[in-house]
């Protein structure tokens, strides 16, 4: 494990990240074996994370198969590793960058990752790891090597929430955080997450909804601001009013009997009949 580890964070020195990339370029997956059966899929698996932890465009190894024909596998075999060659396979598959997965066998299984910029041919970042024989990485292990091949900038995903109020000059809170006043621009929010969206105006009902925003979604509410009608019972002026008299009243007759009490010897039982 130790030496895994340390094979990891050499070649992580070398790792440039370029975070300026389009979080939504297309990437292709590819896998070159040098005479090992070990880690069956790990191409396959490699671009189910990808697919879930970021917003690019993705391709399989068999979705590139599929689009590049039969030829495929002889075709990287040929390139052996070779950055220059295996670009040339990326610009006729589309591709903006390559994943190159590598698996090989020297006693342990041997899995590298380059990352191959399609219009320069360059390697924009690699790895290496060293695994016991029948051990494939797990998740966690498959995310930390995309962790160190790709830019952060690729990780962080997100949605458009769209709200429409039936009222202009409502503020609009979304999380909890003040966005403005309607009409508001289309918010781009961090996905996937859950929003709680709430529209306020005085002289109307608060609208409020709680919404689950997907990557790259985009949602649209609509907020219909109902004017309040009517009045409760308990605001009426009359009902008020007529409150006001009996705690007057009330307050006003418990005055006078304790004064006439203190006049006259009255007691309080007394003076109520």
């Amino acid at each position: 494990m130790k030496r895994s580890i340390l094979i990891c964070l050499l070649l992580a020195a070398s790792v440039a990240h370029a975070d300026d990339a389009d979080p939504k370029r297309k990437i292709a997956v590819l896998e070159y074996r040098s005479g090992s059966s070990a880690l069956v899929g790990i191409g396959a698996r490699v671009a189910g994370e990808l697919g879930k932890q970021t917003s690019l465009n993705v391709l399989g190894p068999q979705q590139a198969r599929t689009l590049f024909g039969e030829q495929l596998e002889p075709a990287i075999v040929k390139c052996s590793g070779e950055p220059d060659c295996i670009a040339k396979i990326g610009q006729k598959l589309g591709a903006k960058e390559v994943i190159l997965i590598g698996v090989s066998e020297l006693g342990d299984v041997i899995l590298t990752m380059q990352r191959i910029d399609v219009p320069t041919h360059a390697v924009a970042a690699r790895i290496a790891d060293s695994l016991a024989s029948g051990a494939p990485p797990s998740d966690e292990q498959v995310s930390q090597y995309l962790g160190r091949l790709l830019p952060p900038t690729d990780f962080l995903r997100f949605g458009i929430i769209d709200i429409i109020a039936t009222q202009t000059g409502a503020l609009v809170t979304v999380g909890g955080e003040r966005r403005g006043t309607t009409p508001i621009s289309p918010l781009k929010l961090r996905a996937p997450a859950t929003y709680t969206i709430k529209v306020e105006k005085t002289g109307f009902v608060p609208f409020s909804t709680r919404v689950q925003l997907p990557p790259d979604g985009e949602l649209k509410v609509e907020a219909e601001l109902s004017r309040r009608t009517g009045t409760s019972w308990y605001q009426h002026w009359y009902v008020l009013a007529g409150a006001g008299l009996l705690v007057a009243g009330a307050a006003g007759t418990t005055i006078y009997f304790a004064t006439a009490g203190n006049n006259n010897g009255l007691d309080f039982k007394g003076s109520v009949q």
